[in-house]
């Protein structure tokens, strides 16, 4: 119950552009950080083949959310497709890094596919969210 609390209360501020562009930077911010990371400082925890692109598209996925929330009357129309560019753009130029940044580890294509597919459920969360809130 205390999660729908914080979120609730997350809500109420959340009308506030400033609240609503600290959420996209803090966890762009922490998407970047996690991506970087070198592979050592990463936790082990082998929960089931190929996990790892379940968590890349949810982290893609809560992207793509934040972009809708942070900007709703922008996107919209054909213009819906452009947060999932930034969806590319961003987890391409992550992988880029990984491969040529000497930590453990390595540009995986898969990874980026995964990335790419965040964009259809953050999408649609976004859809579902707004819905209920009338935000945009």
């Amino acid at each position: 119950m205390k999660p729908l609390l914080w979120w609730l209360r997350f809500l109420q501020f959340a009308q506030y552009p400033l609240v609503r562009r600290a959420s996209l930077l803090i966890y762009l911010s922490l998407l970047t950080l996690l991506s970087l990371l070198p592979e050592s400082g990463l936790p082990r925890v082998k929960l089931f083949p190929h996990a790892d692109k379940l968590i890349h598209m949810t982290m893609y996925a809560g992207f793509t959310f934040l972009l809708f929330f942070n900007w709703p009357q922008t996107f919209s129309r054909w213009r819906v497709w452009l947060p999932l560019l930034a969806v590319v753009a961003w987890g391409m130029a992550m992988e880029v890094l990984q491969g040529v940044g000497g930590l453990g580890r390595a540009f995986d294509l898969l990874d980026e596919a995964a990335n790419i597919s965040g964009f259809f459920p953050g999408w649609l969360l976004w859809n579902w969210f707004n819905k209920q809130l009338q935000i945009a």
